[in-house]
């Protein structure tokens, strides 16, 4: 399955890490592996209680109307499969 780098999950996937490696790896001291793991588990506990909260999807299904699609076609320099 081909996923192109640009998919919104991967994008949320990267701020995840980016967080991570900013609050608690970068500069961080462990005295082992399982320090480590115990300082990420608080961290995404913290996370999860303070800043997390859930996703509302708003997308219904319903396919674009076509007067929409022509004017994405008739953009100029937009690439369309006919």
């Amino acid at each position: 399955m081909y996923l192109p780098k640009h998919t919104s999950w991967l994008n949320q996937i990267e701020i995840v890490f980016g967080m991570i490696m900013r609050k608690v790896v970068r500069r961080g001291n462990f005295s082992s592996v399982t320090d480590l793991k115990d300082k990420l588990m608080r961290f995404i506990g913290y996370f999860n209680e303070v800043f997390a909260k859930p996703f509302r999807w708003t997308f219904t299904g319903r396919p674009l109307q076509t007067g929409g699609l022509e004017k994405l076609r008739r953009t100029p320099g937009l690439v369309t499969q006919q």
